[in-house]
């Protein structure tokens, strides 16, 4: 006998359908699924061994990508409280923009639940908006000393803190961007893209905390 094996996920559509592009014409007797504790099942082809290693690596591989593992956290930390910014930038009210697009970024994460005090939570979250720059990025064809698109750049600095010892876990420096066309009024076309900037540096502040583990 001659035999092969190969490794997929391990739902029945899977392995019915790697049966039959491995053995086309064996009966469905000659294969058995093994169940395994990892991600994914064997299945064992009574019909044919040459390529076996070959398919144990390519369809390992391939059957196995894209899987999340799930959060690396420590056990004991499950929640996090996110401090009003800091800001220390020239434009006023930015710090409203970017906690509640962080806010709403963990929740959407779902990694951390948010809470609304600080003891109630596990981490706290601390960040400082550093500052606001404009860069041009495109000028106008009639005007070449006036640009008519910007990238707009939020800095900002954050401390993680273990809640109930205020020891800190991680700091770093992020940015969060987004473009604009100039239309008009620079500042009103300037605040119009703040959320969307908000937004981005919210996705890199979780990323940021996550990980720390």
């Amino acid at each position: 006998m001659i035999a092969k094996w190969s490794i997929i996920h391990g739902d029945n559509n899977a392995m019915a359908l790697c049966g039959r592009a491995l053995s086309p014409k064996a009966p469905r007797t000659a294969q058995r699924a093994v169940p395994t504790k990892g991600l994914c099942c064997v299945i064992y082809d009574a019909l044919y061994r040459p390529l076996g290693l070959a398919l144990v690596l390519l369809t390992g591989l391939s059957g196995c990508v894209g899987y999340r593992l799930g959060s690396t956290l420590p056990p004991d930390v499950k929640s996090i409280y996110v401090r009003v910014f800091i800001n220390k930038s020239n434009e006023p009210l930015v710090e409203i923009d970017a906690t509640n697009a962080t806010i709403a970024e963990f929740q959407k994460d779902g990694t951390l639940r948010i809470v609304s005090a600080d003891d109630e939570a596990d981490l706290l979250l601390e960040t400082t908006l550093d500052g606001l720059t404009l860069t041009p990025l495109r000028y106008s064809q009639a005007d070449k000393a006036k640009p008519n698109e910007y990238r707009l750049t939020l800095h900002a600095s954050l401390v993680l803190k273990r809640a109930t010892t205020r020891e800190i876990m991680s700091e770093a420096s992020v940015i969060g961007e987004s473009t604009f066309a100039f239309i008009g009024n620079l500042t009103s076309s300037k605040r119009a893209a703040i959320p969307l900037a908000s937004e981005d540096l919210a996705k890199r502040i979780v990323e940021k905390v996550v990980e720390t583990w």
